[in-house]
């Protein structure tokens, strides 16, 4: 009774599963199908089954089988019986696969996750290459590129051109440190700073030496400007336009450019404003300031802490490589359509993902793909710099050396120092000269109490010698 009350349990909840996943049940009666057909012309062909006992199973006293009456009558129904077996099993397995929810109350979001999931589960860790491209925050380099037409052997190595440029550029008043990256790009010079100050004087200068060793060169500067020249405007107020509120910062800094609203994936009752800042003075103007007013009220302003850099291609637009390591043609940002250096390339604006496929930009925040990517690529950021594998690096800020000069510190002049009454006691006015005739006089009492105490003791000499002598004349006159 009991196998039977199980049993019919068992096929309820069956049935009832199989009812709400009907993707289940299709898949349910393929087996039925392939394994129902199979055991059916197995049990044909199978020849009566003989009385003697498995080896396996145990012996009593009389030497025949325990189960001998019972054997035989569930050997003929072995095959159902494990059929049913291997149906229940996968079923519970797809049970255990599935949510315990009905599929037609499931939206396409929640199965979408679901596979994401699965996925991340059985994915492939991200290289360690594209882990420190996400932490690194170098500045961008300097290229430069010597004629065509130049003789090989004439061009200098690499050290000796960084000198030529570093001493050109201190002659003409460009006052930097030396710089902190020399090396070759393929046949172009490249050269790197390390702190902002000088890379931001090195942008917006044009005195860059034409020649080396009479030999042209064409100095390439990079046209954006980096995530360390960003600075945030916080907590705005929603009901601010963003034409508004661009006008007020660039009514304050006059190098702002590329004002935009920043998009939380959560809701906020106040909006942030990023912007580019070209000039390095108002950048350290403005975070020294750190307000900014825009409309009726005073907004906080902070630097921009810029998350896991994505490595990603600038030919194919894809993720997980590099331009130098690409093989593919150039294509089209928003389009993806190839580029031809004789053609001249009509874009249709109309943009497709080089990731989905999708209508949004490759590199757009609402690709699924890139979603998972930076999810993947900042927990395994985290991971390794939780095991010390990883270190983040912040740009170096050029700040003053202390110089001591005379004037900094000028000796201070006679001043008189009022000092409030206590107690209603008259107090003298104490002034810095005062203070030196005072310790004078004080060192000339001590003189003078030292030549009367010296005085006294001779006088008191004397004293006792006469004493003495007149002590002796008398006892003489006895």
């Amino acid at each position: 009774m009991e196998q039977d009350s199980i049993s019919n349990v068992q096929v309820g909840f069956i049935s009832r599963f199989l009812s709400e996943c009907p993707e289940a049940a299709l898949r349910v009666h393929k087996f039925l199908q392939t394994n129902y057909s199979k055991s059916n012309q197995q049990q044909q062909i199978v020849q009566p089954v003989n009385s003697t006992p498995k080896r396996g199973h145990p012996l009593d006293d009389s030497g025949s089988s325990i189960n001998n009456g019972m054997g035989r009558r569930k050997y003929s129904r072995k095959g159902i019986d494990n059929n049913a077996q291997k149906l229940s099993h996968n079923v519970q397995q797809d049970i255990n696969l599935q949510p315990q929810q009905p599929s037609s109350s499931m939206s396409s979001g929640e199965r979408q996750h679901q596979e994401i999931n699965h996925a991340t589960t059985n994915r492939k860790r991200i290289s360690f290459n594209q882990l420190k491209h996400a932490v690194s925050s170098n500045l961008p380099c300097f290229f430069i590129e010597f004629s065509s037409d130049a003789d090989r052997h004439s061009i200098p190595t690499a050290l000796h051109a960084s000198d030529l440029i570093l001493k050109e550029l201190q002659s003409k008043g460009v006052l930097i440190n030396k710089f902190t990256l020399v090396g070759w790009a393929g046949k172009k010079l490249k050269l790197g700073v390390n702190n902002k100050e000088d890379y931001a004087t090195l942008v917006g200068s044009d005195k860059w030496p034409t020649k080396i060793n009479g030999i042209d060169i064409v100095v390439m500067k990079l046209k954006y400007i980096p995530d360390s020249f960003i600075l945030v405007v916080r907590y705005v107020p929603m009901e601010l336009d963003e034409n508004f509120v661009s006008n007020e910062i660039q009514r304050t800094i006059a190098s702002a450019d590329r004002i935009k609203r920043i998009h939380y994936s959560y809701q906020r009752r106040t909006d942030d404003y990023r912007f580019d800042v070209k000039d390095y003075s108002e950048y350290n103007a403005v975070l020294q300031l750190g307000r900014i007013a825009i409309g009726h009220s005073w907004l906080s302003i902070t630097k921009f802490y810029p998350g896991n850099r994505l490595t990603y291609c600038t030919k194919c637009w894809c993720i997980g490589h590099l331009r130098n390591k690409c093989n593919s043609v150039d294509k089209c940002r928003i389009c993806l359509e190839n580029l031809c250096v004789d053609n001249p390339h009509i874009c249709k604006n109309e943009p497709k993902c080089a990731q989905c496929n999708g209508n949004h930009h490759s590199l757009d925040s609402q690709c699924q793909v890139s979603k998972v990517y930076k999810d993947e690529l900042k927990r395994d950021v985290e991971d390794a710099i939780q095991k010390g594998l990883l270190q983040r690096f912040s740009l170096q800020e050029k700040y003053p050396t202390f110089e001591l000069r005379e004037q900094d510190f000028p000796p201070l002049a006679a001043s008189d120092n009022h000092s409030n009454k206590t107690w209603n006691i008259a107090q003298s006015r104490t002034t810095v000269e005062s203070n030196f005739l005072r310790t004078s006089d004080t060192e000339k009492t001590i003189e003078s109490i030292n030549d009367n105490l010296t005085k006294l003791i001779d006088s008191n000499q004397r004293l006792e010698n006469k004493v003495d002598l007149l002590s002796s004349n008398i006892k003489i006159h006895r």
